[in-house]
């Protein structure tokens, strides 16, 4: 009979050299939903762009800077430069796929933007889809004081 640890990893963290993680998106059975693979680290990305640095109290590092940008103005330089965070961090924080294109649009109703990155992993390609805007600014903004 294995141990505990040896069930835990097998069940939780993965095997046979498969990436698994648990989502807080309740499955039918009542239980968290499990991911594996490139489902995994579109949300691990995910969770990294969408956590303001200075929030996460165990890595002040953690997370991306792309709220700051949503006043900038909406032209190449300011694209360039959300290109280069979301470059940096992730490559930083989870670089278990390859950043195959990231393209930046601005929203026409409301300051902010879209981030679109095309991700391969092992021979399987997504796209993650990010949008910072000015609401999500003012939420990082009173979660700071």
């Amino acid at each position: 009979m294995a141990n505990i640890l040896d069930r835990f990893n097998i069940s939780v963290v993965g095997s046979e050299g498969k990436i698994s993680d648990y989502t807080s998106t309740i499955g039918p059975s009542g239980d968290f939903r499990r991911v594996s693979d490139l489902e995994a680290i579109i949300l691990s990305w995910n969770n990294i762009l969408l956590t303001a640095t200075r929030t996460y109290t165990h890595d002040p590092e953690y997370g991306s800077d792309l709220y700051k940008f949503v006043f900038d103005p909406a032209d190449n330089y300011t694209a360039s430069k959300i290109k280069d965070e979301v470059m940096v961090k992730l490559q930083r924080y989870d670089n278990r796929a390859k950043i195959l294109n990231v393209d930046v649009r601005f929203l026409n109703n409301k300051k902010g933007f879209t981030v679109s990155i095309d991700v391969n992993y092992k021979g399987e390609t997504s796209q993650l889809g990010v949008t910072i805007d000015e609401s999500l600014y003012f939420r990082f903004m009173e979660a700071a004081d």
